[in-house]
């Protein structure tokens, strides 16, 4: 009991090692928060993500659109 007690401890003490270490999100000094979102939206990563992702849920609300009129018509 004593040993898994120990072992307990050193896992704890690993995780909270190893979840201090990791980095952090840079924010550039002196940006205010409005800035911050306004570079995150125009970031092209994120149009294209956001385009696959209206592309993708048009796609389901069409396909479930139909799928409900089928089922009314019936």
């Amino acid at each position: 009991m004593r040993t898994k007690l120990v072992l307990l401890g050193a896992v704890a003490l690993l995780a909270y090692v190893v979840g201090t270490r990791t980095p952090r999100v840079q924010v550039k000094n002196r940006e205010s928060v409005g800035h911050q979102i306004v570079r995150l939206w125009n970031d092209p990563g994120a149009r294209k993500r956001r385009r696959k992702a209206a592309k993708k849920a048009t796609a389901a609300a069409e396909k479930r659109a139909k799928k409900t009129f089928r089922d009314l018509r019936g």
